[in-house]
């Protein structure tokens, strides 16, 4: 990689290996919910972040934290590039507050939802696919991909590299951008 840039991979990466797997899929096809993915490299959070118009200033919003699979990370910290049977979990909190001793501010309150990106030529012609798991307390164990026209179709036009919106997340960006950097001679 160029600019000089030192990369620190987390410990927490070792101990994630044994939990962490591909994509798995039931017999139609549907995707099977990530477990253990709080222990997957965590790439960044947001508050508040739609993609839809006329949601802006609804109060603080969600929490949405995002981590990936530690091979799939490993990979793109090597080569720049996310490797097939990537795996990205958005995972949704609501804010909190109120709760002693704080005096202010908000914090991330139990586990509301889930998302997941996948990458796997395998299953989907476009490689990329993205799934929701739905809202506590009915969050299911498995979904089908959403249509192209959602999800897929946003992430193609706006996300700064490889259809995950890395312009997003502070760990994956200077990855990104040491990548794209020409060699220095």
């Amino acid at each position: 990689m160029g600019g000089g840039l030192t990369l620190r991979v987390p410990v927490v990466l070792a101990q994630a290996e044994e939990h962490s797997t591909g994509p798995r899929y039931d017999s139609d096809g549907a995707l099977i919910r990530p477990e253990h993915f709080e222990t997957w490299v965590f790439v960044g959070s947001s508050t508040g972040l739609t993609y839809e118009p006329g949601m802006q200033g609804r109060g603080t919003g969600e929490f949405h934290d995002v981590y990936i699979r530690p091979e799939s990370y490993s990979e793109y910290v090597r080569t720049g590039k996310f490797p097939e049977k990537t795996v990205l979990v958005l995972a949704l909190y609501p804010p909190n507050e109120n709760v002693s001793p704080a005096k202010g501010g908000y914090f991330e309150g139990d586990l509301d939802g889930m998302a997941a990106a996948v990458k796997d030529h395998e299953h989907f012609a476009e490689s990329w696919a993205y799934f929701n798991f739905g809202k506590t307390p009915n969050l299911r164990s498995k979904a089908m991909a959403n249509p192209k026209d959602t999800c897929y179709a946003c992430h193609n036009q706006h996300a700064a590299d490889d259809n995950v919106f890395v312009q997003f997340y502070p760990i994956l960006r200077p990855i990104m951008q040491a990548h794209r950097q020409p060699p220095k001679q």
